[in-house]
């Protein structure tokens, strides 16, 4: 059976109805466009910090329809490729105070919804990154060395007899495992966090397309196909489909992820692979797997392919049978026990990048419109931490939060088109072959040097 990318299952399990698009013109404190995570948990963090403050969200689809409704659902404390990139680029001062806002901001998403009745199917299970090779048993070992020079607790490395009786799958070399990641059901908790946002008052429009945004003399003003919203500021927060926004697309760039999910599996299904603490698992490789459990019993199996895309949405990607094919292999081939479970359903969408892979805070025009996107495939719980920088940033407080990379370091621009497409597309292809074949490769090399960590 060939899988063709479908609606995510997340957002296909629960009721969806839409809230009402924005007729006539509004006015508000603050105009947020995009009603994922980032924008939801910004106009939250507004509302709680200053009740009076008007603020509006914009969505062209429905809230959760971009990254915030289709990822695996892995609230980690990750920022940038891995604790050793991170490490690298920050220094430990910065990497330290890093890693312990991610800490707050996982305890915070699971104080928030158990204080708002937010039913996201949340556990914290931990996550487990293993390595499947020689060159990922380096890259499991810079991490570990990294933790134990930050002096973090509850991150430990684990060998290969370790990592087997947490999942027996034969590949697994070694691995390490950090105890604060959470599991959760995405688009279950946007769904939250609209009715949170809503209840704060927020006023929330859902398929409102937002056709142009413009500075005027006293804030900007944000053109919608039946009306529009005047602002003293706004925050674009739309992800992947940001790059039609000229000050962005100098950094930004958009590549295509992918996910297939099984069918239910059985409890002796189950007892062959040994999964008992259900934890998040992710590969070592440069362009990684992820896999999880789900709660209905199915394994949710992501990653490797991530093909760079010049325009968001790209029909081509979203009809590319050839990605969930190649997840369906390495599924095969990290639990061969597993050949009688058969692959269900698979599906795709635009994720939003950086060369860093480093979300990134900005002004963009002056400061009057505000951007916050680039969460590199990682972006459900640093979504909420760059919330409250967005929060910082509005209400002009000064904090320690705007010490952290999201606002101190500067993402790397890119060149325009056709040369951006061939660059990025050519060290895609190169990375993957290099993946695929166990990190050799002598064109990848100057690239994973770069890319270490």
């Amino acid at each position: 059976m060939t899988l063709r990318p479908s609606t995510s299952a997340w957002l296909a399990g629960g009721p969806a109805s839409p809230g009402e698009p924005l007729e006539g013109t509004e006015r508000a404190d603050v105009a947020i466009v995009g009603g994922g995570f980032t924008g939801l948990w910004s106009a939250i963090h507004l509302k709680d910090a200053d009740p009076a403050a008007e603020v509006v969200v914009v969505e062209r689809e429905v809230v959760g329809f971009g990254a915030s409704g289709r990822n695996g659902g892995f609230a980690m404390t990750m920022v940038g490729r891995s604790l050793h990139d991170l490490l690298r680029k920050v220094g430990p001062g910065r990497a330290r105070a890093t890693y312990d806002a991610m800490l707050r901001t996982l305890a915070g998403i699971e104080s928030f919804c158990a204080a708002e009745g937010i039913d996201a199917d949340l556990t914290r299970p931990g996550v487990l990154t293993v390595s499947n090779g020689p060159e990922q048993d380096v890259r499991v070992a810079r991490d570990v060395e990294a933790a134990e020079r930050l002096g973090l607790e509850g991150f430990r490395w684990l060998d290969r007899r370790a990592c087997q009786a947490l999942v027996a799958s034969p590949v697994v070399r070694c691995g390490h495992l950090e105890d604060a990641a959470l599991l959760l059901d995405p688009d279950a908790l946007v769904r939250g966090l609209r009715e949170a946002a809503v209840r704060r008052g927020v006023r929330v429009y859902e398929r409102t397309p937002v056709l142009d945004l413009a500075p005027r003399a006293r804030g900007v003003e944000l053109r919608t196909p039946r009306g529009g919203v005047r602002a003293e500021r706004a925050l674009v927060a739309t992800g992947a489909y940001a790059r039609a926004t000229p000050p962005v697309r100098r950094f930004l760039f958009a590549v295509y992820a992918y996910i297939a999910l099984t069918e239910p599996l059985s409890p002796e299904q189950w007892s062959r692979i040994g999964w008992e603490r259900r934890m998040g698992i992710e590969d070592k490789r440069v362009m990684p797997h992820f896999h999880r459990p789900t709660p209905d019993g199915r394994i949710l199996w992501g990653g490797r392919d991530a093909p760079y895309a010049p325009r968001v949405p790209d029909p081509r990607r979203e009809a590319d049978p050839r990605p969930l094919a190649r997840l369906e292999e390495t599924f095969r081939w990290t639990f061969p026990q597993l050949a009688d479970v058969r692959i269900e359903r698979g599906w795709t969408g635009p994720i939003d990048a950086t060369v860093r892979a480093m979300p990134t805070v900005r002004w963009v025009r002056g400061e009057r419109v505000l951007c916050a996107l680039g969460y590199s495939a990682h972006g459900v719980a640093p979504s909420c931490l760059v919330g409250e920088v967005v929060r910082d940033l509005l209400l002009g407080r000064r904090s320690e939060l705007l010490e952290l990379p999201f606002t101190s370091l500067r993402p790397v621009p890119l060149p325009p088109e056709p040369l951006r497409g061939a660059l990025i597309g050519g060290a895609q292809r190169l990375l993957l072959r290099a993946d695929d074949r166990g990190g050799r490769g002598a064109l990848a090399r100057p690239l994973l040097r770069v890319l270490r960590g």
